[in-house]
């Protein structure tokens, strides 16, 4: 399909709804952090808004496909807007992009129409834990040692500390629970996060043995991080294109689509901006 017009739409709808906000936001007496705050709400409501009006006059596009156009164009708008009140620098762009582009991901889950498939919540730590020890009760049966047994394990996990098992995307498809954690980039602290992510996957396999863990990159990397994670076998790694595909396989939702056919942050993101992020080396982390 092409989504030219429809983009055109969507964008149009953007600019004159937040033009004049932007510019009287820009002359307010603020930090520029506030600033920022207040231009990200403002472009978060003109999307909900325009959300509604999506479903009205373009009901006869498949509305995952709708949405996740919707969350790319909010994309454009939010780093455009954004950079108006308060120009990007390296680290607050990074970190932004790396926002919405898993939000845009995780669009792929917001309408898909698949009836087997649904979200759910992450567990407590103190759930895995209490099944971790009720199986090492289970297993030291008649051992006269089991008190012992039980009280290392209990300190063990009190060296260890409460361990954060909120994940990117956590959904249930055909009875089989599926944790995802989305990565657009490495970055200078990425040892801490391995480590983090290495740990949060044990402990799922401890709640469920049969969960699926996907490790989703946005482009294809080669680092030393990534490969720990690979050599450790406990989340199943996609890179680039095969990120997407797995999405897709997973949603049904047509995020593949969607990319080829609709992302285009070169052209879509206004001349004088793009020159900005070309000059300042930002560009690269655009392409998603």
């Amino acid at each position: 399909m092409n989504y030219t017009q429809l983009k055109q739409f969507i964008f149009s709808y953007f600019h004159s709804n937040l033009t004049d906000i932007a510019r009287d936001i820009q002359a307010k007496n603020l930090p520029e952090s506030s600033k920022s705050i207040l231009i990200n709400q403002a472009v978060e409501r003109v999307k909900n808004d325009l959300g509604k009006i999506l479903i009205v006059e373009y009901s006869h596009i498949d509305r995952s496909k709708l949405f996740m156009l919707l969350q790319y164009c909010y994309s454009v708008m939010s780093f455009e807007y954004r950079n108006v009140v308060w120009p990007y620098e390296y680290m607050a762009f990074s970190r932004r992009n790396g926002e919405l582009w898993e939000r845009f991901c995780k669009a792929a889950w917001d309408h898909s129409l698949l009836p087997n498939l649904y979200r759910i919540s992450a567990p407590s730590f103190h759930e895995v834990r209490n099944s971790f020890r009720d199986r090492i009760i289970n297993h030291t049966q008649g051992n006269q040692y089991q008190h012992h047994i039980v009280n290392d394990v209990d300190s063990v996990f009190e060296l260890v500390g409460e361990i954060n098992m909120v994940e990117d995307e956590m959904f249930n498809l055909n009875g089989r629970n599926y944790i995802i954690d989305f990565k657009s980039g490495f970055g200078s602290n990425e040892k801490g996060n391995t480590l983090r992510l290495i740990a949060v996957g044990r402990a799922y396999k401890h709640w469920d043995p049969n969960v699926n863990l996907l490790f989703l990159v946005r482009q294809n990397e080669n680092n030393n991080y990534l490969e720990t994670i690979r050599r450790n076998n406990i989340w199943e790694v996609h890179c680039g294109d095969a990120a997407y595909q797995k999405i897709d396989e997973l949603t049904n939702a047509g995020i593949c689509e969607i990319r080829r056919e609709a992302i285009d942050f070169r052209n879509d993101l206004s001349p004088k901006f793009w020159s900005y992020l070309v000059n300042t080396n930002l560009a690269d982390y655009l392409n998603w």
